[in-house]
């Protein structure tokens, strides 16, 4: 245990990456600027309020797919190399298992702190341009069903389907990181891993815009089958780690 322990705590210590946490901050807080004037924009026609502001963000591909998925892939991407990635470091945690299972409380961690991140600057951001109302606003469903969105996925108040839209959001980087990690076991190139597994990602975004519901259930149901693929793929990476040449060792 004592093993397992020493090593999840260098492997926390090793990868979390200040410069790219760093320049991650700055693209979050300029590309939730840009998202919100664009709503902005629209208020000669539409007035929403910050929760529908940040719920179209949430479900918006253009943020979650295509600017902040490579942002949050380039900070993991990683995790599974530099000086954790020996025999030396398997040894330390004790077994090939718990050196996998480390890699994965870091992939969390910083996933966590990433989404995070994500959340609060997007509040910030959103609170400071439009008012708050607990209720969702006539102009934004008829903009929502406007744009193909069933009217019955806001017959529940805000807070529940923002939550769950968050949860979505959360499990879908949670997905994308295991897929890295797979990727990184397999293929030892950091740079394959990243690649990989932002395009499987923008893949899966593209096949979810497809979708036309972003309501609770919706929502809870996508949270359900990105866990569910989560965790097959980490089950695939007990075989590949298994399998790993860790410097020429066969390490138990």
């Amino acid at each position: 245990m004592k093993k397992r322990l020493r090593g999840l705590g260098f492997s926390l210590s090793e990868h979390i990456p200040v410069a790219r946490w760093c320049l991650a901050l700055v693209v979050i807080a300029f590309a939730a600027l840009v998202s919100v004037y664009k709503y902005i924009d629209l208020a000669d026609t539409a007035t929403f309020s910050a929760l529908e502001v940040l719920f179209l963000i949430l479900t918006d591909a253009m943020n979650i797919v295509f600017i902040y998925l490579p942002l949050y892939l380039f900070i993991v991407s990683g995790i599974s190399f530099d000086r954790g990635y020996g025999g030396i470091e398997v040894l330390r945690c004790g077994s090939r298992n718990a050196w996998l299972g480390g890699k994965l409380v870091t992939y969390l961690v910083n996933t966590l702190i990433f989404f995070t991140a994500l959340i609060l600057i997007n509040i910030a951001v959103c609170a400071g341009a439009f008012s708050f109302s607990s209720a969702w606003s006539g102009d934004f469903v008829g903009f929502r069903v406007m744009t193909g969105q069933p009217a019955a996925d806001f017959s529940v108040s805000p807070i529940p389907v923002i939550i769950s839209a968050c949860c979505a959001v959360l499990m879908f980087y949670v997905f994308c990181g295991v897929v890295n990690l797979l990727a990184a076991l397999i293929s030892g190139r950091e740079a394959v891993a990243l690649f990989t597994s932002l395009f499987i990602g923008i893949a899966f975004g593209l096949a979810n815009m497809l979708v036309s519901t972003n309501g609770l259930i919706s929502q809870l149901i996508r949270c359900g089958a990105l866990l569910a693929a989560s965790a097959v793929i980490y089950a695939v990476c007990f075989i590949a780690v298994r399998k790993k040449d860790f410097g020429g060792k066969k390490m138990y």
